[in-house]
């Protein structure tokens, strides 16, 4: 009888299920050439053996084969689910039960009914490098957590000694009462269900996000989390005595002493007034106007006719100086306006492009003026070419700027701001011109910036294309008392809604516009409602 070796490469040496349950991990298994998958009994023969109702006697194999692996549902009882999506086992259609893994894929042990989750559900991550002197922990993402920063800096939440993570790596963070997860640049990326990030992107159960040699997995408001997995492309030492992470929430201590989370970066607007004078008069445009908008917010200004829309942001932004003050980084703009005008961006209604450049050198021109004389060739290439993918430019980046579509036109007048990065983003009616379909786009991408961290601060005469995308709205009115624009609201979208007892932005620019103008002219009532509001 002749005897056969086989030889496993070093994926499938390494390759392993992860098995989770609500309570976070439960045990790892390698799997070599084969293993079978059951309910963990007395008399049970299965190679990974699970403690769970949900799982069949016989429920499932692994095989390796020709370099990949394979999972086959052996006809369970209530099937195995990949990714969330497919179903595999005797009710799956046409009776598919088998799938190839690929590295970070999830599979699900849940009943039929998946309306609802059994309490012994359980998941399994399939890793083809992982190291069992990995550790798994549970982060649960409760109301008062606002995000969790990713990096090897000591100011990120999460700090992961590991040289292939950038200093500020990543960032989860809640929007609209869900998470996400946005990279900032880092050098080794980030990855979204085996797919690299591009831009901000949502968080959906079972999704799985790696950085480098760590995996997390979002669950139901919660990251569970590794250390330790290995990469076929990197050498990665890892010392199982060492603390590999320290996170700091609101609940854990750092030291003796308690340490908070820094509050978020927040312009403060105070205006006492913006006047002109015509011939010798002086007429006011603006007057008290006091709010806050914090970093990452996305934020529309609505006003009826005459209100001061484009003042008020020409104001803030230190182009036409108020009396008054607005800061930012505990930095009064009107005063240090040359050292801050590099923080901000503006994009004017009418554009400036030459129709004559290709898009690449309206961006490069921009960058060379706007980017600092210490960033180099391949570092401003390498932000062109970032800005082209994140507004959606890159087939356009050799095309002629006047065969661009207005969409296009818009996206480019964007980028020429952006390319600096700036932290405050002010445009003034970026969508006019624009059909539902392209100013909806256009809306989600000024949407993705503000998830960057920055403010954006957006007029806008189809607001209700992009309602869900603002995080607040300030409303602006023209008192009959002194032909003046105030602050009407500042707060929310569904706070406006409910304080105009409205459901839609129009109906809020309808209940202050004056009577000829198609209005109900209550400006000044609802001026004096919210500044009794506001107490």
């Amino acid at each position: 009888m002749n005897e056969t070796t086989v030889f496993f490469d070093q994926k499938a040496q390494n390759a392993a299920l992860i098995f989770f349950n609500k309570k976070g991990f439960i045990s790892a298994h390698y799997l070599g050439g084969f293993a079978s998958i059951g309910r963990a009994t007395a008399n049970s023969s299965c190679n990974i053996q699970i403690s769970s109702a949900v799982v069949s006697r016989t429920h499932g194999e692994v095989r390796y084969s020709n370099g990949r692996y394979t999972y086959k549902d052996l006809n369970s009882t209530n099937g195995t689910l990949l990714n969330n999506s497919k179903l595999l086992g005797k009710e799956a259609p046409d009776n598919a039960n088998i799938c190839t893994l690929k590295d970070g894929d999830i599979l699900i042990f849940d009943i039929k009914d998946r309306t609802k989750t059994h309490p012994d559900a359980v998941f399994a991550l399939f890793s083809e490098y992982y190291n069992h002197n990995s550790s798994w922990n549970t982060v649960q993402l409760t109301e008062d957590i606002e995000e969790i920063s990713v990096g090897r800096s000591d100011n990120t939440d999460m700090k992961i000694q590991n040289a292939a993570i950038s200093r500020r790596h990543a960032t989860f963070f809640a929007q609209n009462n869900r998470w996400a997860i946005t990279d900032h640049q880092s050098t080794n990326g980030v990855f979204l269900n085996g797919k690299k990030l591009d831009t901000p992107s949502w968080l959906n159960n079972y999704d799985v996000v790696r950085i480098t040699d760590t995996y997390f997995i979002y669950k139901d408001n919660q990251l569970i989390f590794s250390s330790g997995i290995l990469n076929k492309n990197e050498e990665i030492s890892y010392d199982p005595e060492a603390p590999v992470y320290e996170i700091e929430t609101p609940n854990k201590q750092k030291s003796s002493q308690p340490e908070s989370k820094p509050a978020k970066t927040q312009l403060v607007i105070n205006i006492t007034e913006r006047s002109v004078f015509q011939r010798f008069k002086k007429l006011l445009l603006l007057q008290d106007i006091n709010l806050t908008v914090s970093d990452g917010d996305m934020v529309l200004i609505l006003g009826g006719s005459g209100a001061g829309k484009t003042t008020f942001i020409n104001a803030v932004m230190g182009y036409e100086k108020a009396r008054g003050k607005i800061v930012y980084k505990n930095a009064d703009i009107y005063q240090e306006y040359e050292r801050m005008k590099y923080e901000i961006g503006f994009v004017p209604q009418q554009d400036l492009l030459r129709g004559s450049d290709v898009v690449y050198n309206t961006l490069s021109n921009a960058a060379e003026m706007k980017l600092p004389k210490s960033v180099t060739f391949e570092e401003r290439e390498e932000r062109i070419d970032y800005i082209l993918e994140e507004l959606g430019l890159s087939r356009e980046k050799f095309t002629r700027v006047s065969k661009l579509s207005g969409g296009q036109r818009k996206r480019l007048s964007i980028a020429v701001e952006f390319i600096a990065n700036p932290s405050l983003f002010f445009l003034d009616e970026p969508d006019s011109g624009l059909d539902d379909i392209m100013g909806r786009g256009l809306m989600e991408n000024l949407r993705h910036i503000a998830d960057q961290g920055k403010i954006v601060m957006v007029i806008t005469h189809s607001p209700e294309r992009a309602a869900d995308l603002f995080d607040k709205v300030i409303v602006l009115a023209k008192s009959t008392k002194d032909n003046c624009g105030h602050l009407a609201f500042h707060g929310t979208v569904q706070e406006a809604y409910n304080f105009f007892e409205v459901q839609s932005f129009k109906e809020i620019v309808k209940k202050i516009n004056r009577p000829d103008e198609n209005g109900e002219g209550l400006s000044d009532y609802f001026i004096e409602k919210f500044a009794d509001y506001r107490g």
